[in-house]
């Protein structure tokens, strides 16, 4: 065989294996929320640590966990941004009341982003009786697609957690301020020992924060926003 028959060959033949792995990787993975915006907001940061239990912050996890989902999201194709990056809080160093200022940037940070909606990841804690365990979620009061969004988040995070928590309707300040649908996730207690474990588990974030995505699909594949 002359030698460029045979690259003409091997060329041919990489090629093909190439379309192949594509072909594959397109049917086992599509990208379901190609080109969809959404925000992740990692509530808490900085001096605002959140709940606290045996030296576990809550601020910590939730930023871990909205960074795994956020990833999940550019992994998709999706647009997907995060309102904090790291440990801090969004008020000015002089402002008169951080928690307040914070909280109106996040909800700015929202607002201007163009996305279609958001989820605030947060974590519970009762230490009043450590028993209580699993995740929550909750949705803005009279938004029907905030609802409708929170029970499929509900229902992925039961299966996931085994449990049978039921979703809540709340008027927080974050659902009252924000133009675009929203739900708002206490992934967990971190009183109770086995949830405070599991959240402190990066492996354990990393599944979670799968499943969340997976609470994302269900709502937005189902019902164009």
């Amino acid at each position: 065989m002359k030698k460029s028959h045979f690259y003409y060959v091997l060329i041919v033949i990489v090629l093909e294996v190439v379309l192949i792995g594509v072909k594959h990787y397109t049917k086992s993975k599509p990208m379901s929320l190609l080109g969809i915006n959404f925000v992740i907001d990692p509530g808490h940061g900085g001096k605002d640590n959140g709940a606290c239990y045996k030296e576990v912050l809550e601020d910590e996890i939730n930023l871990n966990i909205a960074r795994k989902v956020m990833n999940l999201g550019i992994n998709d194709g999706a647009i997907s941004s995060l309102t904090r990056t790291d440990d801090y809080d969004l008020s000015s160093e002089n402002a008169k009341n951080h928690k307040s200022e914070d909280l109106k940037k996040r909800v700015d940070f929202i607002n201007s982003s163009g996305a279609q909606f958001f989820v605030s990841i947060h974590m519970n804690c009762y230490p009043q009786n450590e028993l209580v365990h699993g995740p929550m979620v909750y949705y803005e009061k009279n938004n029907e697609f905030s609802k409708l969004f929170a029970e499929n988040m509900m229902s992925v995070l039961n299966e996931f957690s085994r449990t049978n928590k039921k979703v809540h309707s709340e008027d927080f300040y974050l659902f009252r301020n924000t133009e675009i649908p929203g739900i708002l996730i206490e992934c967990g207690f971190i009183s109770n020992k086995n949830d405070r474990n599991n959240l402190s588990n990066d492996l354990y974030q990393q599944e979670f924060a799968k499943k969340i995505y997976e609470g994302i699909e269900s709502t937005f594949i189902s019902n164009k926003i």
